[in-house]
């Protein structure tokens, strides 16, 4: 991830990549009005930050609201102590979102309480809405990438560390819906039809729960997944990265 632009309060437009911009001329114009390519890549931080939709305050490495109320399938996983600065204090094994129509994950992710938490509302309020609207059934499994991972960003060697390493982000590559029809990040992103503009809907959407959200629009190291994480950017820990 490249969130070098996180620092600088003063930067009201998150910067356009050169793919981003290949993204926008090959885009069809109805796409730009219904969370296509240019809804992505052009947000000002301003509106990221006033439909920002934070964690609940009362989480902490002993309360885990959302685990405690079974909201999600999730086990409890001993502390990781990892070397470089990696861990976590509280981190589980989500297996599935609950909620009226529940998620499940093709294998456990480890994330810590923050990013269960806001999994489970961006699916309920977000993912679950939008698929029934878009493509007319819900998602019923997720295709994990990747969750804890002790790396530096983008397996580049001398990055900073990744919040893979926090057990602070997951990568989604795939979604199943009801009738097992399965849609892909990398085959159905730029797709012209229900699929593509439901992936690239979802993921502007994502911002409002993540304070970093990367897909194909983003970069080359997210052409087949998308990314999400809470990462604390910025002097004040609230800047949000929206690609």
């Amino acid at each position: 991830m490249n969130v070098a632009a996180s620092g600088n309060q003063n930067m009201m437009k998150l910067t356009i990549t050169k793919r981003s911009l290949l993204a926008l001329l090959v885009a069809p114009a109805t796409l730009t009005s219904c969370g296509g390519f240019q809804d992505l890549e052009e947000i000002p931080q301003s509106d990221l930050q006033s439909e920002a939709i934070w964690p609940d305050k009362s989480i902490s490495a002993q309360n885990c609201p959302i685990v405690e109320k079974g909201y999600v399938d999730a086990k409890a996983l001993p502390a990781i102590n990892g070397k470089w600065g990696c861990g976590s204090k509280a981190p589980f094994a989500v297996s599935a979102l609950g909620g009226r129509y529940p998620v499940a994950f093709n294998r456990d992710a480890t994330t810590n309480c923050v990013m269960t938490s806001q999994l489970y509302r961006y699916f309920s309020e977000v993912v679950q809405p939008m698929a029934r609207d878009t493509l007319g059934q819900p998602v019923v499994e997720i295709r994990v990438a990747a969750s804890y991972s002790c790396r530096p960003r983008n397996n580049k060697r001398g990055a900073k560390l990744s919040e893979h390493g926090r057990a602070n982000a997951i990568d989604i590559s795939a979604f199943t819906l009801e009738d097992g029809t399965v849609l892909t990040v990398e085959d159905d992103w730029a797709k012209r039809n229900r699929k593509g503009k439901f992936l690239r809907s979802i993921n502007r959407q994502a911002c409002r729960y993540f304070t970093t959200v990367i897909g194909p629009g983003g970069d080359k190291y997210h052409q087949n997944h998308i990314h999400l994480d809470h990462g604390l950017h910025g002097k004040a820990g609230t800047w949000r990265v929206c690609q």
